[in-house]
């Protein structure tokens, strides 16, 4: 994974002054597509400081702050090549201005940085960046889950590539702050943060929706009895046609419906019920992940290892030293 995120030669200088190119920016001539390519097709990683940890001056490792992480990056001008990460990735500018070129998955862009504004990088997004002036930020990484769990519903953002946001900015800088004091080894202290985080993102920064919610939802008395037959029994094999089953409907008509109804896709939810239940027993520590497993409705700890570091960011063993 270090291998993918490293400084190539220093690229050309920039002139600071020059009026912001407009967008799509096209990419310098000499990009290595080859090594782009390469990128598209890694696995998402656990945090961006894996990717480049000789830029790491300060973080937030061993706090126990589930799916949020903070860092502190300080590098040389030139160019980066970062792999796709499981987690959300708020970026904010410390230092001077900079000349910036990025490529966040097919969208490409230049700006001038300015110290305070903030870029965001969704999960599963490579990204490339081409700076003339050393690199000093602070970096946000945030687990699409707690987005999941404020929206109660599967939530993707948009790539920012540059924007005065004070709030960000602000949390930025509490979350460094806090590395200095009691306050970052306390557990509740990183969840709230987390939470408030995912609540700015989802006002400024949540990629439209295809479609709203419309008529047509299931009943009340429906929704809370598939809710709760789910949730006494999440280890079952629980298909569309089987929750159909429970309120009499067609398959198709339950799917439209229970989307109606609840905002999500019945196997998201059902994905969602399956992580917070198994987070709540990885932090009680009293069960082995293979039973964890079971218990959730994975069909192996190896399975399930990698569908808690995609949900949470982090892997259960992380998690659970966190806790």
């Amino acid at each position: 994974m270090a291998s993918s995120a490293f400084p190539r030669n220093k690229a050309p200088t920039m002139n600071p002054g020059a009026p912001l190119p407009s967008t799509p920016h096209r990419l310098p001539s000499d990009f290595d597509l080859a090594r782009w390519r390469a990128l598209e097709r890694e696995t998402p990683g656990d945090a961006t400081w894996s990717a480049l940890p000789a830029s790491v001056r300060r973080s937030s490792e061993g706090r126990p702050w589930p799916g949020l992480a903070l860092w502190h990056q300080v590098g040389p001008e030139g160019d980066l090549y970062v792999p796709p990460m499981a987690s959300h990735t708020v970026l904010v500018r410390r230092a001077i201005p900079t000349q910036l070129v990025q490529r966040q998955g097919v969208a490409v862009q230049a700006t001038q940085w300015q110290p305070g504004q903030a870029l965001v990088v969704p999960a599963g997004v490579p990204s490339f960046w081409r700076s003339d002036r050393p690199r000093d930020n602070l970096h946000i990484d945030l687990a699409p889950a707690w987005l999941q769990r404020s929206a109660q519903a599967d939530v993707a953002l948009s790539s920012c590539f540059g924007r005065n946001d004070p709030v960000l900015a602000g949390f930025a800088q509490l979350l460094l702050a806090s590395l200095d004091t009691d306050t970052s080894l306390n557990r509740a202290f990183g969840e709230r943060i987390a939470e408030a985080i995912a609540l700015h993102l989802l006002a400024h920064y949540a990629a439209p929706q295809a479609a709203l919610r419309g008529p047509g939802g299931l009943s009340h008395r429906q929704l809370r009895r598939v809710e709760d037959a789910v949730r006494a029994d999440l280890a079952a094999g629980w298909t569309i046609a089987r929750l159909a089953q429970l309120v009499d409907l067609s398959p198709f008509h339950f799917a439209r419906a229970f989307k109606a109804s609840a905002g999500v896709a019945p196997h998201a939810w059902l994905r969602l019920q399956r992580m917070e239940r198994a987070a709540q027993l990885v932090r009680q520590g009293e069960r082995s992940m293979g039973e964890i497993a079971h218990l959730t409705g994975h069909r192996s700890a190896a399975h399930f290892a990698q569908a808690f570091r995609l949900h949470w960011g982090v892997s259960p063993s992380t998690y659970a030293r966190a806790a």
